[in-house]
């Protein structure tokens, strides 16, 4: 989940992803939450910094543990979070030949293209295997309830058919 703002709306689209893809047999998710794991401005990626945060660590151990990894971003100021890609670049090789999928949010009408093609360029750098398909999801904040239950029924389709396609994505990779 790679927004740290308060009233995330991403955050909301990343929980329902896990929701889902822990309903599913043989797929065992977890979140990583740049808000809820935050680690300190880059000034040595992991592999290189004298003192490690606990943070730190803990992203490290989960990216190693990953079979594959789903983004979930907002689009801010024409591109992925600032706080994501802090987030990510502390880490390189932890992505390599790893199946990467993209979620792009944004509140206008375009739902988050310019996150999710900044994204793509990332993932293609640190030697990720990305899904050519990305999911966009425009007008993030119609798309939930007061009690954060989705209830876009059109976007609950294009999210299961996403996530569809990324699983058998990463489990073509792993054979």
């Amino acid at each position: 989940s790679g927004s740290a703002r308060p009233n995330r709306q991403s955050h909301k689209i990343a929980l329902e992803v896990l929701k889902r893809l822990e309903d599913i047999e043989n797929i065992q998710p977890s979140l990583l939450d740049v808000r809820e794991n935050p680690l300190p401005l880059l000034e040595s990626i992991y592999r290189n910094h004298p003192a490690p945060t606990e943070n730190m660590h803990h992203w490290k151990k989960e990216l190693d543990q990953a079979d594959a990894f789903l983004i979930v971003s907002p689009e801010h100021n024409g591109s992925y979070s600032g706080a994501l890609k802090n987030t990510l670049d502390h880490f390189y090789e932890e992505y390599n030949s790893k199946p990467m999928g993209i979620i792009a949010v944004s509140a206008g009408a375009l739902g988050g293209i310019n996150a999710a093609m900044s994204l793509q360029h990332f993932c293609l750098k640190v030697g990720g295997y990305l899904l050519p398909a990305f999911l966009l999801t425009p007008k993030v904040q119609s798309l939930f309830d007061t009690e954060g239950n989705l209830t876009d029924e059109s976007y609950s389709n294009r999210l299961d058919k996403f996530l569809q396609q990324f699983i058998e994505f990463s489990q073509r990779l792993s054979k």
